[in-house]
């Protein structure tokens, strides 16, 4: 540091050297004449004043356009210091937000909409926040601002508006919505989310395993979720289908045979081929079921399946028992089935041995009905008595635990 303060003098003394031996040698003079007037100067005055007029030229410019200019920066000043108490109120909104205090987080964004230069984010905050509250028409006003009709705010304000569509109850508008977002902006994974409650809502449960599909390429449900979600929704179509003979079977034909073998898919549409009278594609289906994924409830619909075929029923219902013959229902099933084909012995040891793994009035039920039927009143009394009693223990069980309003 101190050579460089040496060097610099060393410069600056050259400098001054040089100049006033140029000046010494500079015998020459300025004249200035306006009639009657001359002025004569020496060339060295007129060199050192010229300059230090240019100096004092550039200091009085510099000072007008300071003068000019204040005023410009002081508005901006000003608006800085508004963006950032904005940008304050719009951060604890935030944060309020996250912390779930919507009561808070509205108060905050009202407060930086009040404020000039307010910007349209802060009322998105408000209207999400206005949303988890159910106050729509809250969440309504803060999306009609001019501020948050904003470009840069357009995807935002559009998923907020077809969020409050679906919230308000509907679920259409809200899929309109969303289409137009998606040819617009392309799907996202909050979108998807948004399509599939949508979907759920309006009831057009054979377009949610699509979205399904999509999120789990997006990694927002892994393979058993999605399995369960996807299975959901078939059934439900497959129950809306019950009423429409063929559009339930062409429905079943475009189920990959994945979802066909899926216990809750297939008995929805055992039950609606069921109630249809196709008795023997609901039978079909409730059996290749079964070999795959063993479901006693759905062996119980497999007995409800009234074929011209029953020995054929029967006999699928015995291969079962091999593997499963510690299965109260199947036993039942097979007395069902038994009773149906007139194999009176048969049917009567089976519902016994339900009996003897599941003491349920269902099974005591259908054997005193059959006994009743073969004329041995006493022994149908006894197992109507019992199904009675146990059918009433039941009901008293459930209205235990039924939560009190």
């Amino acid at each position: 540091m101190n050579a460089r303060r040496v060097l610099w003098f060393l410069i600056l003394a050259g400098v001054a050297i040089g100049v006033a031996l140029v000046a010494r040698a500079n015998d020459g003079y300025a004249m200035f004449v306006a009639p009657p007037w001359r002025v004569e100067i020496s060339l060295n005055a007129f060199i050192v004043g010229a300059v230090l007029a240019v100096i004092v030229a550039i200091a009085l410019a510099r000072l007008v356009v300071r003068i000019v200019e204040l005023p410009r920066e002081v508005r901006e000043r000003r608006r800085m210091r508004d963006a950032e108490r904005v940008r304050l109120k719009q951060d604890g909104a935030v944060i309020a937000l996250l912390e779930g205090r919507y009561g808070r987080t509205r108060q905050r964004v009202e407060e930086a909409l009040a404020l000039p230069h307010a910007s349209g984010l802060a009322a998105l905050i408000g209207a999400r926040a206005a949303i988890e509250t159910r106050d729509f028409d809250v969440a309504e006003t803060f999306l009609a601002r001019d501020d948050a009709h904003a470009h840069s705010l357009d995807i935002p304000r559009r998923m907020l508006e077809a969020e409050l569509a679906l919230e308000r109850g509907l679920p259409a508008d809200a899929l309109q919505q969303l289409a137009a977002l998606k040819k617009d902006a392309g799907s996202h994974t909050a979108a998807l989310r948004l399509e599939m409650r949508a979907l759920m809502a309006s009831r057009r449960y054979a377009d949610v395993p699509r979205v399904v599909a999509e999120l789990v390429k997006r990694k927002v449900y892994d393979a058993p979720h999605a399995e369960l979600i996807r299975a959901g929704a078939h059934a439900q179509a497959l129950r809306q289908l019950a009423h429409d003979a063929g559009g339930l079977r062409d429905y079943w034909q475009r189920l990959p045979d994945a979802d066909r073998l899926s216990t809750r898919v297939a008995d929805a549409a055992a039950r609606s081929f069921l109630a249809l009278g196709g008795d023997r594609e609901a039978a079909e289906l409730i059996a290749r079921s079964l070999d795959a994924h063993w479901d006693p409830k759905l062996v119980l619909l497999y007995a409800e399946c009234r074929t011209t075929d029953t020995s054929r029923l029967l006999e699928n219902a015995e291969r079962w028992l091999s593997a499963h013959s510690q299965d109260a229902s199947l036993l039942y099933a097979l007395g069902k089935l038994c009773e149906r084909a007139q194999l009176w012995g048969k049917a009567q040891t089976y519902y016994e041995a339900s009996l003897a793994l599941d003491n349920g009035w269902r099974a005591h039920v259908a054997l005193g009905e059959m006994l009743g039927r073969l004329d041995r009143a006493d022994a149908s009394n006894a197992h109507l008595a019992a199904a009675l009693k146990l059918a009433l223990a039941e009901l008293r069980r459930k209205e235990l635990d039924a939560p009190r309003a």
